[in-house]
């Protein structure tokens, strides 16, 4: 099974310093002009989403980073216009409005007995038979650690939007879930690193 490595992340980090420096250099800008902190914190999060849709004219491709964001983004604010909330919050928490959700239905796939890891590497090697799908109880530990890293990512993000002032909530929020997915990715390395041991 691949996995995301060191080289390969580093074709995502333009995309993750986007969508985690520029929303709050841009929020710090245009927040006296507006009376509360939704208007704001909406353009904030427009700029990286533009940037991602310019480059997919351009380039005719699309990062998952920038795909997840852009998806949040519109999520987050058609949810914050029809419910009329004044304080923010979902447009705050928009980069986990999708991979929270995942990480519960992944979570929810172990508990049936069908992790969602297993199921996706059989749909995949029913169009490339040379593909090597994971036993059960490897798709099983791959599930429950990508579950956990996007459930956990989102319960921390949405405590922090709760506890923190906006201006505070951008700063730490983007350090802290990255530090997160790292952790996640790092135990999915070494799991991978411990099979390949017992197989040889």
């Amino acid at each position: 099974m691949s996995t995301p490595q060191p080289v390969q992340l580093r074709r995502f980090l333009p995309s993750i310093a986007l969508n985690a420096v520029v929303p709050l250099v841009v929020y710090t800008l245009v927040r006296p002009y507006f009376a509360d902190d939704v208007t704001a914190l909406i353009i904030a999060g427009a700029i990286p989403l533009l940037v991602t849709m310019v480059g997919f004219v351009v380039r005719r491709k699309l990062d998952v980073v920038g795909v997840i964001s852009v998806v949040g983004f519109v999520v987050a604010v058609a949810a914050q216009l029809f419910t009329g909330g004044g304080d923010g919050l979902i447009v705050k928490v928009q980069g986990v409005i999708v991979t929270g959700p995942i990480g519960v239905l992944f979570l929810l796939s172990v508990l049936i007995g069908r992790p969602l890891v297993g199921v996706i590497f059989q749909f995949l090697a029913r169009r490339n038979p040379a593909l090597r799908v994971p036993t059960k109880g490897r798709a099983t530990a791959l599930t429950l650690v990508f579950g956990g890293m996007f459930t956990l990512h989102a319960v921390v993000a949405v405590a922090l939007a709760l506890t923190l002032p906006t201006p505070v909530f951008l700063a730490v929020s983007n350090p802290i879930g990255l530090g997160i997915i790292a952790a996640g990715l790092a135990t999915v390395f070494l799991l991978r690193r411990k099979w390949h041991a017992q197989a040889a």
